[in-house]
């Protein structure tokens, strides 16, 4: 009689298909980001098949301490003290969960070495956003439950205290709160925005939208584009387009920053609310980079009517680059998609949408918002092309 194969098998076969692909397509140096995720969703799948319930519950719930671990390390800046001294460092607790969660590497007994991923963290940028993950995120993450129990599972469409203004027993609003009254923290959340300003190790909307169409001159609104990261790396790419970067403070870097002098003249900060008047009319491209899903539906709709307002009918193009709740048979968009749908509803009181729910947000904006092209990327993306029609 002949066996059949287990689910663990099943799994494993299916990991070596996938390994077998990811070295095929990195030889040939083709795209592989789906093949990696799918192998991470795979091998994920396959420790909770083999692990008791207890073991593999347990292990999730004690989740946090990779977290607190990291956080611990960065607050002392161990990973530079590692680079610069080649050698062993203290705080055994923390090391060894850090090596435990393949951040460090631990050739012999308490000597401690760096390997590719904790190299990673030696990018200031790139430490600043896992600092502020590990630091705020954390923290809000810890009050989420009383958020949920509070609200009776639900979410209020306007504005509501949110798990973050729990945790830090404050009423000023996420990004209010760390420019005002935390700028240690706000600064390297901001500093952390930056992390692919320089070139994005994710899908990036110039990746997806041809901005070859526009013609010389051509303007870009960057609407609420902090110190303009995404307009930045648009224009590197695209010296016939002019970028006008909006935010509540219009902080710009400097020339030496961007050390690009034809890029520099291009670009243009302005001080601007998003829920007022939107000053700049008829522009070819307006862009919301990661907004919308900052923000309530109610608040969403004031957003998108202000901006509606200013647009040419039928030729402006509203840029929309989000987060989109995927359905379950899309096992490859747990990462992003359940993890930082989690950390929004922590820190802001929002989820990401879905497809129908975005589409129920523009039919309610006067001026009928119609979507003329839509691209999902990473797993948890979605990138809108939106125009005016009336």
């Amino acid at each position: 009689m002949t066996r059949e194969n287990t689910e663990v098998e099943l799994l494993a076969s299916r990991i070596t298909q996938l390994a077998r692909k990811y070295s095929d397509a990195t030889h040939a140096g083709s795209e592989a980001t789906e093949i990696i995720r799918s192998i991470s969703a795979t091998c994920t799948e396959l420790n909770a098949v083999v692990s008791s319930p207890e073991t593999w519950v347990e292990r999730i719930a004690l989740s946090y301490n990779g977290t607190v671990a990291i956080c611990i390390l960065l607050d002392l800046n161990i990973f530079r003290i590692l680079l610069e001294n080649n050698g062993s460092a203290s705080l055994r607790c923390a090391l060894k969960e850090a090596v435990a969660q393949h951040i460090l590497d631990e050739p012999s007994l308490d000597l401690y070495k760096l390997n590719n991923r904790s190299g990673y963290l030696l990018d200031d940028n790139s430490a600043c956003w896992v600092h502020y993950l590990a630091d705020v995120g954390l923290k809000a993450a810890a009050s989420l439950p009383q958020y949920v129990r509070d609200n009776r599972g639900q979410i209020a469409e306007g504005r509501h205290r949110s798990a973050f203004q729990m945790a830090y027993d404050t009423d000023e609003p996420f990004y209010q709160y760390l420019h005002s009254v935390d700028p240690l923290r706000g600064e390297r959340f901001d500093k952390g925005l930056q992390r692919h300003a320089g070139g994005a190790a994710q899908t990036s909307i110039e990746d997806i939208f041809d901005f070859t169409y526009l013609k010389p001159g051509a303007v870009l609104v960057d609407i609420g584009g902090g110190r303009g990261q995404h307009s930045i790396r648009i224009a590197r790419r695209h010296p016939h387009v002019s970028f006008i970067i909006q935010d509540y403070e219009s902080t710009s870097p400097s020339k030496e920053e961007i050390d690009d002098e034809s890029v520099y003249r291009r670009l243009q900060w302005q001080q601007h609310d998003y829920f007022n008047e939107q000053p700049i009319k008829g522009a070819d491209i307006y862009m919301l980079s990661n907004i919308l899903m900052d923000n309530t539906t109610g608040d969403c709709r004031r957003i998108l009517e202000r901006i509606a307002e200013a647009m040419t009918e039928k030729e402006s193009v509203l840029l929309i680059d989000d987060g989109i709740e995927l359905d379950n048979s899309s096992k490859t968009h747990s990462c992003y998609g359940s993890s930082m749908n989690m950390h929004m509803l922590a820190v802001l009181g929002t989820l990401f949408r879905t497809r129908e729910q975005w589409e129920l947000l523009f039919s309610q904006i006067p001026g009928r918002l119609e979507v003329t092209g839509s691209w999902p990327v990473d797993g948890g993306r979605v990138i809108f092309e939106v125009r005016k029609m009336t």
